[in-house]
């Protein structure tokens, strides 16, 4: 018997996967899923609504940064670190998030990118 990797784990075709400027501008609204484990190494999702993309100007060097907000639910706050993150039609991409805000609403978390134009 074969036992699978819990899909919360990273590999390392996923962190060589990009989320690019022009997806992550279309993202508004949407919903991704970041996947994470517990002590026990069972799966959990938590699923997460864009709520701002922000475009920063070129950089030099040729670097595009831009950012996306998201908000989550009031529980469990998702610790600052990188997460397996799955969108319906783009598929599954690393994202590091970090939380900045809680609100009646839920938590909000920021990502921050940077990639070569």
């Amino acid at each position: 018997m074969t036992l699978s990797a819990p899909t919360y784990l990273i590999d390392d075709a996923l962190w060589a996967r990009t989320l690019t400027q022009a997806q992550a501008s279309q993202l508004l609204d949407q919903s991704l899923d970041f996947f994470y484990g517990d002590q026990h190494g069972q799966t959990h999702v938590a699923p997460l609504r864009v709520t701002a993309f922000k475009e920063r100007s070129e950089v030099g060097n040729g670097m595009q940064q831009f950012s996306l907000e998201f908000l989550g639910p009031s529980a469990p706050r998702l610790p600052d670190q990188s997460y397996r993150a799955r969108h319906a039609e783009l598929g599954e991409f690393v994202i590091f998030i970090a939380a900045f805000a809680q609100s009646p609403e839920g938590i909000a978390y920021a990502a921050n990118f940077s990639h070569a134009a």
